[in-house]
């Protein structure tokens, strides 16, 4: 199953009992995350939603939860992740997702997303064939076409197709191995993140033209980005966060930002486990791009154990929900962020991340 293919099912009110979402492109696992939580009404949200960062040993018990009819009634969604991808899933684990496959709740959706898994583990193998596989594959350069008309489309903008194709060729990225580069798919969170600039830069636009083309200043933008990477990859932390206040006062996404963060550090996780596979997808890596996460993720292992990365990229994780749950002063989560990443905090410093700040607003 595509993406798309899911993000219709979901649409519509026909989701199945359980979905394995696996593959290398985030931008498509966060569209779909997305998906499923507008797939629940809003005031039946904190009763038929729940999120888990998988942990060995616990998932019996968390899916004793999707057998309950949901408060209100309804359908529930249960998002399990992993950044390492259920490497550390156990015997009890496997028994127990292989208990609820035999019989699946009626109430439920079980929802599990992984980047790059290990097929030759169970736990997987289960996954794959009991779940419905929906592969996240990155967009060619005409699917991704295909979705900037559409995103355009939506804001009220026109773009003839060959330019929205020219436009998604800005934003190929390529696999690098032995030495060649050949395109993998577009970064669509990078091609959309220019899309809404320019959408702002001309609001009265309602068809985009070639030359319209010439205010995007994605690598110009690339270059910022991989300073701010790099200088937390050598833990400078104070070039670090002056970097990071310069790009969020030209008004680079945040979202942007989070997802090369944590991509930096998925990547040196990959190195350091020897994989050998090429840039994790969402990077630039162009041949000679010193700001890839492939090169950067060699300067990360030089100054972070593996255990600091892990806490890297949970820290990324919790920085981003917590912007999407109603912050104010976003700016405040990512300069924390940042210092939590090149600072080092311990274990103990997970608990500061809500401590050290204020509550975040409720919606009303």
């Amino acid at each position: 199953m595509r993406p798309s293919e899911f993000l219709t099912t979901l649409s519509k009110g026909k989701a199945g009992p359980a979905y394995f979402l696996r593959g290398i492109d985030r931008f498509l696992h966060e569209e779909c995350r997305k998906a499923v939580i507008a797939a629940i009404p809003p005031d039946a949200r904190p009763w038929c939603l729940a999120e888990f960062e998988f942990e060995p040993g616990r998932l019996r018990q968390e899916l004793e939860g999707a057998a309950q009819m949901p408060m209100l009634g309804g359908h529930s969604f249960l998002l399990f992740s992993d950044p390492e991808d259920f490497k550390h899933a156990g015997d009890e684990d496997m028994e127990a997702l292989k208990s609820y496959f035999a019989r699946p709740s009626p109430f439920a959706t079980l929802v599990f997303a992984a980047v790059e898994p290990d097929r030759r583990r169970k736990f997987i193998t289960l996954l794959e064939k009991q779940a419905e596989l929906v592969e996240m594959l990155p967009l060619n350069r005409r699917e991704a076409a295909r979705w900037a008309e559409d995103f355009l489309r939506q804001a009220g903008t026109e773009i003839d197709h060959a330019l929205a194709e020219e436009v998604a060729a800005k934003f190929e990225v390529s696999n690098e191995s032995r030495g060649e580069a050949k395109p993998s798919g577009v970064n669509l969170l990078w091609m959309r993140t220019e899309l809404e600039k320019l959408l702002t830069a001309l609001p009265e636009k309602k068809r985009l033209e070639a030359q319209d083309l010439e205010l995007i200043v994605a690598f110009r933008e690339e270059r910022e980005i991989g300073k701010l990477l790099r200088a937390m990859a050598e833990r400078q932390c104070s070039t670090a966060l002056n970097l990071l206040r310069a790009l969020l006062g030209s008004k680079v996404a945040e979202a942007l930002l989070l997802w090369n963060i944590a991509n930096l550090f998925r990547q040196a996780l990959r190195d350091s486990a020897g994989s050998g596979r090429g840039p994790a997808y969402g990077g630039w890596s162009r041949p000679g791009n010193l700001y890839s996460p492939w090169e950067l993720a060699k300067v990360v292992l030089s100054h972070y154990t593996r255990e600091e990365m892990l806490q890297a990229l949970r820290a990324a994780r919790r920085a981003d929900l917590r912007i999407k749950s109603s912050w104010k002063d976003s700016r405040i989560l990512l300069e924390f962020l940042v210092w939590q990443i090149v600072v080092g905090k311990a274990p103990a410093g997970d608990a500061a991340l809500g401590e050290e700040l204020p509550a975040p607003a409720s919606e009303v």
